[in-house]
């Protein structure tokens, strides 16, 4: 690993592999570690592949202020000017992706492909609460089950936060709730610094701005992504509560294609990280060439959720 500057703080970042740049983005609360070595490993065996934490995170620097899309935005824009690449190929996860997607209307010109790991953007999607998440009565009941009866109001919003609490709570939670134990996914806990980056967490969302400056994602408004004509990958968990997003991405974007994740919900990268390879690799490499097919769960998706013409209907009464 070799720690680099960039704009005003210092990031930590790693490069793997020869070819075309791709640079890979985490959410929040990880840290690079989130793409090893289910991903970025395989992921090299084609490409270059730059993995950095993001501010606050890990071990790139964290200040007291700047965590907004703009600060984001300029971190991977002077990362990529460090290590001398033009053009990349932009690969986020959930606030991760919210970064790829800001950085991708700033900078269109330094961005070959993009792909959107599970997110959501507010003037596409307003807030969730648990109670209108159609999964939510699975995760709930399963979490009683495992003796957790502390269990936050179900008209508590869906967010970073609330995500990041669950996840402590179950392995399963993270790998989608999935019935069959034997089936159950890693928690990000297995993909962080363990203790250290606990704290490190609770640091940042305490004596920063980041918590507020996490929740702001007006720079990117509609007739933004409207605008953008590069090649879009789409990638979402199955149970995500961020599919409203996905859909209206798709809407906007005219060079865009989907794929849903079967079994999984939000961190999908690593709980299917085959899956997510055997997608992203040939976008990667073909991505301006026929668009790929909905994944084979996408139908009974959509028909879970009240069918696919009510949901086209509601995403453009949103974005309009």
């Amino acid at each position: 690993m070799h720690p680099g500057s960039a704009t005003d703080t210092l990031l930590y970042h790693l490069c793997d592999g020869q070819g075309e740049d791709v640079v890979m983005v985490h959410g929040l609360g990880a840290n690079l570690a989130f793409w090893y070595m289910g991903i970025a490993k395989r992921i090299a065996t084609s490409f270059r592949v730059i993995t950095y934490d993001l501010r606050g995170h890990g071990r790139s620097r964290m200040r007291e202020s700047g965590y907004t899309l703009n600060s984001m935005s300029d971190d991977l824009d002077a990362l990529l000017d460090h290590l001398g690449v033009t053009r990349a190929h932009v690969v986020g996860h959930s606030f991760g992706a919210r970064v790829a997607i800001a950085y991708t209307i700033r900078r269109p010109e330094r961005v070959v492909s993009l792909t959107v790991a599970d997110t959501q953007v507010s003037c596409l999607q307003a807030p969730m609460r648990l109670r209108e998440w159609p999964y939510w009565s699975i995760w709930k009941r399963q979490l009683i089950d495992q003796g957790h009866d502390n269990l936050p109001s179900e008209d508590e919003f869906i967010n970073y936060r609330l995500l990041a609490n669950f996840n402590r709570l179950s392995r399963q939670f993270a790998s989608g709730g999935l019935p069959n134990a034997r089936r159950q996914g890693p928690s990000l806990r297995d993909r962080d610094m363990g203790r250290k980056g606990a704290q490190n967490w609770e640091r940042l969302m305490n004596s920063t701005t980041a918590a507020r400056d996490f929740e702001d994602d007006s720079e990117i408004t509609v007739s933004a992504l409207r605008r953008i004509a590069t090649p879009t990958l789409m990638m979402y968990g199955e149970y995500s509560h961020c599919l409203p997003t996905c859909w209206a991405l798709k809407e906007l974007i005219p060079d865009s294609r989907v794929t849903l994740v079967r079994g999984a919900g939000h961190f999908h990268p690593v709980v299917r990280p085959q899956v997510f390879v055997r997608t992203l690799l040939p976008f990667l490499q073909h991505g301006a060439g026929p668009k790929l097919k909905h994944a084979h769960s996408a139908h009974r998706q959509t028909e879970t959720l009240g069918g696919k013409h009510v949901l086209r209907r509601l995403i453009k009464q949103r974005i309009q």
